[in-house]
């Protein structure tokens, strides 16, 4: 070990420290002198005066006492750690890498190392940080800033990683944030102090990696002035081997004398302010908890002490933004130290669906992209097209991968639109797999150009410029992505129109943010245990009581030096050269300091706030934290229950009542009154009206729907409703892409072998027998062709295909074996298609107008005076899945076949087979019959036409829906358990109970009758 320094650095001389226990003794006593004595010669100087503060809320607590006392602040620089930074470097010429930099290497050399790893747990390891960096690069500046080497880390091959990933950042030319830092610090002897006067004000053990920095700050200034904050019980040997090491470097320090005599505040102490003083409020979620902050602070504003009100919070989150919001609302100007974030210029939805189209180049990703965009890719021919086509093509084998299907459009002639898709999607380009950073930058340039997106691609080679050729390596297009998303999608902070006044009293402020200041009022929001106190991430990779040996390594030189050190015997510091190391113990003792700080700098009111609920999980009394818990006990001499919680929520909200902030806001009473009326209107006990799903007045054209969607429009009206009237559909990316192409591959396979399918021609039954050896012929085709598109482009046909592939044509194999069974019928259609749309006559008055294509129908006894040709036929209807068929014949007691259909039509069941029946009836056919055939299933009649014609009233109705517009709501809308179909737009719920109640007054026909009425 070095031996202990006992000689001051070249400037400590010019470096005074000061320590006091009080934010306002320092202001009164030291502060206000400072700037006092630099006030004169502020124009003079060459050189300027800064001010360098842990945080920006305290450079503007010394601004608004400045201004109000009417002091100059010309010449003086107020400026954060970071800023600082930036002025030192400009004297060394050290590129620091920007962290999205520093993640791209990291992820590149895990790469490598996973790759050329022979052992499984390591290779496990270097790709869980390939995929996620930011938690390894932390730990590993860490360990830097606190003047470790990477040794400390326990596992052989995350050292050799951390050192292979060093020595390709300075194969790139950067240099780490820390090592630019000490490496300020050595130059800054050599140089001319940047600074005629320097203070450095706020700092403290929660800044141990700030050290080399502030270190290197003070010898760059002529004159430097250091105040310190007095260490108390919490974090005391932190704090004091903080102040140590000031001391043992520039000499001892100063203590500020007390303004008022008053002791540090410890556990069991008194509260700086009377109980009444102290308000607490519980909110039953975030939402009523931000309500009552902001009537705190409203009546905080109207006492006439409140000089200073800061709002403290965890962090980021729900609480901070909607405080910030009812304060715009409210029309309080406040200084938002928290804001929230913003997307970049860059950040748009055609550059999201790009990276995600990028990343998977797959049709939805695609279409995405492709709506997203506004830049006009293609030439003669739509968007809309492109889809359309694309779906095609993915229905037909179910492989969404985009050069796969642009192949398959090629090679399709009889494919609408297919050459003409295959020839555009070549101008979609995609990125390698692998590249090194040129290449990709290179292939990025040039999608850039296509898209117009010049801005993107300046931003990205100035990024780039000095250090792209240096990384040769090859590495994946995930991590290339990766750092496009970080590069160009940083997010910005911003603020509402009246949170951005640095000088208001009210500040919304993190609380390590809200240290070293005067407060008259603090609020200290959200103080649930889940959010409050909020530690960094724990130090990864290093563990707990590693970091207390380093810690103890660094602390244990001026304990036991044989010599005297600057302070006498007994003196702590860290040794030249080191830091200490925050982790999750020397956090929690740090947050327990700074707590109890601010509530000892409170002079006039405190508030207290929390949830009664968790966040994360809403039906969970939420725990308050210990500081709630402390604050309560101190204010009311007993502890916290969650009988208190709750009595202290029912408070609350009889404190609120119906206040509320945005009173205060002008708003737009038509619009909200309208709005009001039809949020009642829906929860009334009446039929639809206008604002449940259902016109005002009969549509002016003639609206005709599929036999599906009247089917459906009997389960999720509302849904089919919006597809009819107003053209929008439920994204479909979550339902099951096999149970379609498997449904379409059946029917496909039994309309190609019949040969005539689609054509509305019947072919002779005999044929039957062929059926099933060329549904197999068909079914090995399809099999071979895409097989064939896969070898193309080098690819394996996945064995989830084929196993989608057999079980389709085991279904289509089923199916026609039953019908190659039936001798008795001499004629069969398959795929037939009604007539778009199909008139049916309910009665003299009623006309029902249907689209669909019906999937086999048997036929004999012809006839001339029959359009279709057949007096008798027979309706069936493929159903791949497990859907049962009709058994009317099976009823309960007091039941009929009638009541049967009838609840069966109602839910929704057998209404497309009805349709059809209706349709064929309509074209000439006499006596009907039909089945529901499923695999499970026997082909035998299930119901006639009779059971459809006897329904009268259901049809009636139905024609009603078609000829009005008015469908109405039914169901819910989510459900934990089961299906419901999928709303298109965002749709308030209605209690299912009323909502069956106003459907039975909106449709009376679609309710089932008593079974005395049904007999």
């Amino acid at each position: 070990m070095p031996p202990a320094r006992t000689k001051p650095e070249v400037h400590s001389p010019r470096a005074s420290l000061h320590i006091g226990a009080s934010p306002e003794a320092a202001w009164e006593n030291v502060v206000r002198q400072w700037f006092e004595k630099i006030a004169p010669r502020g124009l003079h100087d060459r050189q300027p005066a800064a001010v360098v503060t842990a945080s920006r809320n305290q450079a503007y607590f010394f601004r608004s006492r400045l201004l109000a006392e009417g002091k100059s602040l010309m010449a003086v620089k107020f400026l954060s750690p970071p800023q600082l930074r930036e002025l030192l470097l400009r004297r060394c010429d050290l590129p620091v890498p920007l962290r999205e930099h520093l993640r791209l290497l990291l992820g590149v050399t895990a790469e490598q190392f996973a790759s050329s790893s022979s052992d499984d747990e390591t290779v496990l390891v270097a790709k869980s940080i390939a995929r996620e960096p930011d938690r390894f690069l932390r730990a590993i500046d860490q360990l830097r800033a606190a003047g470790w080497t990477l040794d400390e880390i326990d596992s052989p091959a995350l050292r050799e990683l951390a050192a292979r990933f060093e020595e390709q950042v300075r194969e790139c030319g950067f240099t780490f944030v820390h090592d630019a830092d000490r490496v300020v610090l050595a130059a800054a002897q050599k140089f001319q102090p940047l600074f005629r006067d320097l203070l450095v004000f706020g700092f403290d053990a929660a800044h141990w990696p700030l050290w080399p920095l502030l270190h290197a700050a003070t010898l760059s200034s002529a004159e430097t002035c250091v105040v310190l904050r007095d260490p108390r019980d919490d974090a005391r040997n932190l704090d004091e081997t903080w102040i140590g090491t000031w001391e043992e470097t520039f000499g001892p320090a100063e203590v500020i004398p007390p303004m008022n005599g008053r002791a540090t505040t410890s556990l069991t102490g008194a509260l700086p302010v009377p109980a009444s003083d102290v308000h607490f409020v519980i909110g039953r979620d975030t939402t009523q908890q931000a309500r009552a902050i902001v009537a705190v602070v409203a009546k905080f504003l109207a006492d006439a002490s409140c000089e200073r009100l800061g709002i403290l919070f965890s962090g980021p989150g729900a609480l901070p933004r909607l405080v910030a919001t009812f304060l715009q609302a409210a029309g309080i100007a406040h200084n938002d130290g928290i804001a929230y974030f913003a997307p970049s210029a860059f950040d748009d939805h055609a550059w999201r669906a790009w990276l995600e189209l990028q990343q998977a180049p797959r049709l939805k990703p695609l279409f995405r992209f492709l709506r997203a965009t506004d830049w006009q890719i293609f030439d003669g021919v739509s968007v809309l097209q492109i889809e359309e086509t694309l779906r095609r093509c993915y229905n037909n084998v179910l492989v969404d991968n985009i050069e796969l299907l642009r192949d398959y459009c090629a090679s399709s002639p009889d494919l609408r639109h297919g050459s003409v898709v295959a020839r555009e999607l070549e101008k979609i380009q995609f990125l390698p797999a692998s590249a090194a950073l040129t290449e990709f930058l290179t292939h990025t340039r040039a999608i850039f150009a296509v898209l117009d997106w010049t801005e993107r691609w300046n931003e990205v080679e100035r990024l780039s410029r000095n250090w792209r050729d240096r990384l040769s390596t090859r590495f994946s297009k995930n991590s290339y992505l990766r750092w496009l998303r970080e590069l160009l999608g940083a997010p910005s902070l911003e603020r509402d129109n009246l949170g951005a006044h640095s000088y208001a009293r009210v500040h919304l402020v993190a609380c390590a943010d809200a240290q070293d200041q005067p407060w008259s009022h603090l609020i200290f929001a959200g103080l649930n245990d889940e959010t409050w106190p909020a530690f960094e991430d724990e130090l990864a990779f290093v563990r707990d009581e590693q970091i207390e040996e380093l810690n103890r390594q660094n602390t244990t030189l001026n304990r036991r030096a044989s010599k005297r050190g600057r302070q006498g015997e007994g003196h702590w510091s860290v040794r030249q050269g080191k830091t200490l190391l925050l982790g999750p113990n020397e956090q929690r003792q740090i947050r327990r300091r700074q707590f109890l700080n601010l509530v000892e700098s409170v002079s006039a009111g405190m508030g207290v706030s929390a949830s009664l609920y968790s966040e994360a999980t809403p039906s969970r009394i939420a725990n308050p934290s210990e500081f709630f818990s402390w604050l309560y006990f101190n204010a009311h001499a007993r502890g916290v229950s969650q009988q208190t919680l709750h009595s202290l929520e029912e408070q609350t909200r009889d404190w609120l009542k119906d206040w509320s902030p945005v009173d205060a806001q002008k708003i737009d009473s038509i619009s909200v009154g309208r709005t009001r009326y039809a949020f009642d209107a829906r929860r009334q006990l009446r039929p639809a009206g206008e604002y449940e799903f259902a016109l005002r007045s009969p549509p002016d054209e003639e609206k005709s729907l599929r036999v599906t969607q009247w089917e459906q429009a009997l389960r999720w009206p509302a849904i089919v409703w919006m597809e009819i009237f107003l053209g929008v559909t439920p994204d479909d990316g979550d339902s099951d892409a096999w149970a379609v192409a498997t449904g379409q591959w059946v029917h496909r396979w039994l309309a190609d072998s019949v040969g005539n399918g689609g054509d509305r021609k019947f072919v002779d039954v005999n044929r039957a027998e062929q059926i099933r050896e060329r549904i197999s012929k068909h079914a090995r085709e399809l099999r071979e062709r895409v097989a064939a598109l896969c070898a193309n482009r080098s690819k394996r046909l996945p064995d989830w295909w084929r196993s989608g592939w057999s079980n389709a044509l085991y279904i289509a194999d089923c199916l026609a074996a039953k019908v190659c069974d039936l001798h008795d019928w001499s004629a069969m259609g398959v795929e037939w298609p009604l007539k778009e749309p199909t008139l049916i006559p309910l009665s003299e008055n009623q006309t029902l107008r249907v689209r669909g294509r019906i999937d086999l129908i048997l036929a004999r006894r012809k006839s001339k005076e029959s359009r279709i040709g057949y007096e008798d036929l027979w309706v069936i209807d493929y159903k791949t899945g497990r859907q049962r068929g009709f058994k009317l014949k099976e009823l309960r007691r007091n039941d009929t076949p009638k009541r049967k259909f009838h609840k069966q039509l109602i839910d929704g069941r057998g209404v497309q087979l009805a349709l059809y029946a209706l349709a064929v009836h309509a074209l000439g056919a006499d006596d009907v019959q039909l089945t529901l055939l499923s695999p499970a299933e026997q082909l035998e009649p299930q119901f006639r036409l009779a059971d459809v014609l006897a329904q009268k009233n259901f049809w009636s109705d139905v024609h009603r829906m078609q000829e009005t517009g008015v469908f109405g709501m039914l169901g819910p809308i989510h459900a934990d358990f089961g299906f419901v179909g999928k709303y298109p737009l965002a749709t308030l719920p209605i209690d299912t109970d009323l909502l069956e109640e106003k459907w039975a007054l909106t449709h009376p026909a679609f309710v089932l009758e008593e079974e005395g009425q049904a007999k």
